[in-house]
């Protein structure tokens, strides 16, 4: 396991996302700098939810300008490419974030179809063994 950088180390929010990144993971020293980049890119969002949410808990992603125009916040933007980031940083370094699971066919009318026949063929081709 690489040794955890000293900037890393320095930044409470930044240690805590290695060593959980890195926990029961088999990383070499060559992958510290997509580690290191994968941490900076965690902080970025987490100061981006931050700055979007107020005292009550309540999340604002517009404002409005001088001009009474409505804007988006660029903290939006931001955690979007933020987000791009860490999915390609993840697949980079071989981190499953969960939704990589084969997905099961849509149910649709024709699947139960498909099924219900495969079911029977299956069925009948053993009563014909019998």
């Amino acid at each position: 396991m690489p040794e955890k950088p000293p900037h890393i180390a320095a930044n409470a929010f930044k240690s805590r996302k290695w060593d959980e990144l890195t926990a029961g993971r088999g990383f070499k020293e060559a992958d510290v700098p997509a580690l290191e980049l994968l941490c900076q890119w965690h902080a970025i969002v987490e100061r981006c939810i931050d700055d979007m949410t107020t005292a009550d808990d309540e999340v604002h992603v517009a404002y409005s300008n001088d001009h009474d125009e409505i804007k988006a916040l660029p903290q939006v933007g931001i955690m979007k490419q933020a987000s791009a980031e860490i999915r390609a940083l993840n697949k980079q370094l071989g981190i499953k974030d969960g939704n990589d699971e084969k997905q099961q066919p849509k149910e649709t009318r024709l699947y139960v179809i498909q099924t219900n026949r495969e079911k029977r063929a299956a069925g009948a081709a053993l009563r014909a063994g019998a």
